[in-house]
């Protein structure tokens, strides 16, 4: 009688388990699939297209699978819940994202491949031979300039003592610029995002004053700019942990008119891609994200003079997105090359522009392991 029982139960449990596959197989095969998602802000995979040849060498076998990964139904909640019930574990780090005080997240970053920087540093040391005003800027990551809100006993790589270093090596070649005191003695202020690897804009000053400061030059002073504010900024280390208990980032702007900007050759309206602050990633507004070349020009410069043109040439990774602008203060023009994107030799732009400065501007993480440093040969 009670094997009898034992023998109902778990045949009820296998019906109740058998509906409930069914149900969701017909609800995922009834329900469209999605191009985009805007919860992990990125495009999802879709159904691959059926052959014979890609069913024998399994990538077709692969792709279906990765399909579904990325359609299932509810998909959303199901991040949401395994969040919370990591959370509810304590779990303090998620695909290399970890959970700090004051609602931070850092990138968990400890170690580097220092064969890749060396090749770096000698591709800047390249570049660096005959040019005059060349200054170089590496920006510290966050958990440097708050190394209280990481983790109890997380080590990381120390950025600072690895910058000094970079500084060291290539300080007879070019003009370089510490960011530390500037960024440490304003910690207080807003100026790094919690869920997003960039400074914000306000930290982007803090470096664009300090730049100023070494070159001679005025800063612009924001009290004279008009400031707008976008609430519901989630960004890249969001979008990797998939923290649902992450406070959102307010991401801050300033109107800096334009005569004309030109990302590769064509026209846009304004530095801002303001389409963007619609969806999640907010920090691709700052000049339509990360393209080859571009131009900003505009009568802003207050130092200009009749009959001349000053120029500034950007290298740079996304950091210097939300920095570049101030720049049209000081310059009447402003070149921004992004290597990754760059669509042709730095050779026949330095041939054909003349440049009062070029600034080289990377964060360190960037500098380090970017793999595009040796395009400034070209």
């Amino acid at each position: 009688m009670k094997q009898r029982e034992q023998n109902r139960s778990c045949l009820w449990l296998v019906l109740l388990f058998g509906i409930f596959i069914g149900v969701f197989t017909v609800w995922d095969l009834l329900t469209p699939p999605k191009n985009f998602s805007e919860f992990e802000n990125r495009y999802l995979k879709q159904r691959p297209t059926f052959s014979w040849e890609g069913l024998m060498d399994n990538s077709y076998t692969q792709g279906y699978e990765g399909f579904i990964n990325d359609q299932f139904v509810l998909r959303n909640q199901w991040i949401d819940l395994k969040s919370k019930a990591e959370i509810g574990l304590l779990k303090v780090e998620n695909n290399g994202i970890v959970y700090g005080r004051q609602n931070m997240m850092f990138a968990k970053y400890q170690s580097f491949d220092p064969a890749q920087l060396e090749k770096n540093l000698g591709f800047l040391e390249e570049f660096a031979q005959g040019k005059d005003s060349l200054t170089l800027a590496v920006i510290p990551s966050a958990y440097e300039i708050y190394p209280e809100n990481l983790p109890y006993g997380l080590k990381q790589v120390n950025q600072k003592s690895e910058i000094e270093a970079i500084y060291s090596r290539l300080g007879t070649l070019m003009e370089t610029v510490d960011l530390y005191p500037t960024l440490t003695e304003n910690k207080e202020n807003y100026i790094y995002y919690r869920t997003d690897h960039h400074w914000t804009t306000d930290g982007a000053y803090l470096a664009y004053v300090q730049y100023c400061k070494e070159k001679g030059h005025t800063p612009v002073s924001v009290d004279t700019l008009s400031r707008k504010e976008v609430e519901g900024f989630y960004g890249t280390y969001f979008n990797k942990s998939k923290n649902t208990s992450a406070k959102p980032d307010t991401l801050a702007y300033y109107e800096i008119p334009m005569d004309s900007v030109t990302i590769d050759g064509v026209d846009k309206e304004g530095y801002l891609d303001t389409s963007q602050f619609k969806n999640r990633d907010k920090y691709a507004a700052f000049l339509y994200g990360n393209n080859g070349v571009t131009v900003l020009k505009s009568g802003n410069n207050q130092n200009h003079q009749d009959g001349e043109t000053s120029r500034i040439l950007i290298v740079k990774d996304s950091f210097s997105n939300c920095f570049a602008p101030f720049l049209t203060y000081n310059y009447d023009e402003v070149y921004v090359v992004d290597l990754r994107s760059f669509p042709k030799g730095m050779t026949e732009l330095l041939e054909s522009t003349p440049f009062d400065d070029i600034l080289i501007m990377y964060n360190f993480m960037n500098l380090e392991s970017d793999t595009n440093l040796y395009r400034l040969k070209y």
